[in-house]
């Protein structure tokens, strides 16, 4: 049952992250800058290259480039086109299964929608699900 006051209503649990959270401070990790193409990249979600300017990432790009990271100084949970958005590439990050998940599932993303669950479009190499869940469920995956 949620605490409610005079001012509102709160959780009585504190959610362990939110999509495109880093999971780990320390340890080895790489996240590179890349400028947003073509349309907004919600925090989170699978990104590909642009393929034709440098140092640029989309939805629906080529190949997988990493993996929104949040930045929670911004209004909206995602970056705008022509934005510099941190795109993790190693390391472990917060998402929202688009489908059910276990650990032992390989880590899948859909280029279109940058959407990443178990047995979409596109295998994630060197990636795998530290934790296990439901369809809209926060999960952690691991890029290796």
């Amino acid at each position: 049952m949620p605490i409610q006051d005079t001012i509102g209503t709160y959780p009585t649990r504190t959610p362990l992250g939110y999509p495109g959270m880093l999971a780990e401070i320390t340890g080895i990790q790489d996240t590179a800058s890349r400028r947003i193409t073509t349309a907004a990249v919600a925090f989170g979600l699978a990104v590909g290259r642009d393929g034709v300017i440098a140092g640029t990432a989309k939805l629906g790009g080529t190949g997988f480039e990493g993996i929104a990271v949040a930045d929670k100084t911004r209004q909206a949970d995602s970056y705008a086109v022509g934005e510099i958005a941190g795109v993790l590439r190693k390391g472990s990050i917060w998402v929202t299964a688009s489908t059910a998940v276990t650990i032992a599932d390989p880590v899948t993303f859909t280029a279109a929608t940058g959407v990443i669950g178990a047995g979409l479009a596109t295998t994630i190499a060197n990636a795998k699900f530290e934790t296990a869940g439901g369809i809209g469920d926060l999960v952690r995956v691991y890029l290796g």
